[in-house]
């Protein structure tokens, strides 16, 4: 008998179930990406056109393009009749550029990021991050792109705390490390009587500007510059927000920006922390924030996904309770918890 014959009678039942799943989902978001990149779904917005049409309007193969446009097709991004091709209503409204609820601009983010996602073996192995994400050595122009890549999420951020909580309660909200000031622009054009304040390090802050001029309720926003981790920014706001803030700090860097943050609230003041980085404490869910931590790990030299529990207790320990914690559909998060009277 062959000492290679297996005798456990079930093993031959074991299927590659998820090492095939895995295997196709990632083509399936780089086609995404591709047809972001060649603006596929702004071409089709106003009509549905033959692959000939397409790739003669973007001065392509038709050949090549016309595959990118079935394997659109095939994960339900465009739909298909006759050799036509046009958006589904998800495209139609979230990938279609000029409209309000664009997404599509996110497209370089999302090829920084994957790109990043490539090399987690070897940040692993280094004990370093292997796509080093150094806003500090970046150029302005640089620094620029990755404020406007981020721009879209800003903006959905906005609409999903808007639609969630009583924003109208407040007179005063400061966005902390707010990037574009996206986020605090959008609760401002929202809420006539609001004072905004876009908070973040001197340089990030001065390029957002520019941003801020375009995006409506901008015009509105005050701007403060300031380090999160030296000091506390200047006045007393009724809520601040941190949006994907914590997850790209160390431990005891996440504790201080939520201290600083917390000191600059009103007693009984609100604080928000938004993220794609936030996990259940048994480190298993949601998904998203589970394989962010990989990413993190790749992009920062101390950012990570942190569980429930520690963001608790680090707004504990900045003098803030009551914390609560929902998960959103996208799997990223929000924890709100208030200022000790």
């Amino acid at each position: 008998m062959s000492d290679t014959h297996d005798s456990n009678p079930d093993s031959t039942r074991v299927k590659l179930t998820n090492f095939q799943r895995l295997q196709t989902a990632v083509p399936e978001a780089l086609a995404m990406l591709a047809a972001l990149q060649l603006e596929v779904f702004s071409l089709l917005a106003d009509d549905m056109l033959t692959s000939a049409e397409v790739a003669a309007q973007l001065d392509v193969q038709e050949a090549r393009v016309a595959r990118l446009l079935y394997a659109l097709a095939a994960v339900g991004l465009l739909e298909q009749c006759d050799g036509r091709f046009g958006n589904s209503q998800e495209a139609a409204r979230f990938l279609v550029k000029g409209r309000p609820t664009y997404l599509g601009d996110v497209h370089e983010f999302l090829r920084q990021l994957w790109a990043a996602d490539l090399r987690t073996a070897e940040s692993i192995c280094s004990g370093n991050p292997a796509a080093l994400h150094d806003f500090s050595s970046a150029t302005d122009e640089e620094l620029r792109q990755m404020l406007k890549a981020m721009h879209p999420n800003t903006l959905s951020a906005a609409d999903e705390l808007l639609r969630r909580y009583e924003f109208g309660k407040y007179e005063s909200v400061i966005d902390v490390g707010g990037g574009s000031g996206g986020l605090i622009a959008s609760l401002c054009n929202a809420l006539p009587d609001l004072q905004g304040t876009l908070f973040d390090l001197p340089r990030a802050a001065s390029l957002a500007r520019s941003i801020l001029a375009e995006t409506p309720g901008g015009d509105r926003v005050g701007i403060e510059e300031g380090d999160i981790l030296v000091a506390p920014p200047l006045g007393i706001h009724d809520a601040a927000v941190l949006r994907a803030l914590v997850q790209v700090l160390a431990p005891e860097d996440a504790a201080q920006a939520i201290a600083n943050s917390a000191a600059c609230l009103r007693p009984g003041g609100a604080i928000y922390i938004l993220g794609s980085g936030i996990l259940d404490d048994s480190r298993l869910a949601p998904r998203t924030a589970v394989f962010m931590n990989l990413t993190f790990m790749n992009l920062y030299p101390g950012g990570a996904s942190y569980t429930e529990a520690e963001h608790a207790g680090w707004l504990a320990a900045a003098g803030c309770g009551n914390v609560r914690r929902v998960t959103l559909a996208n799997g990223s998060g929000i924890i709100l918890a208030e200022k000790n009277r």
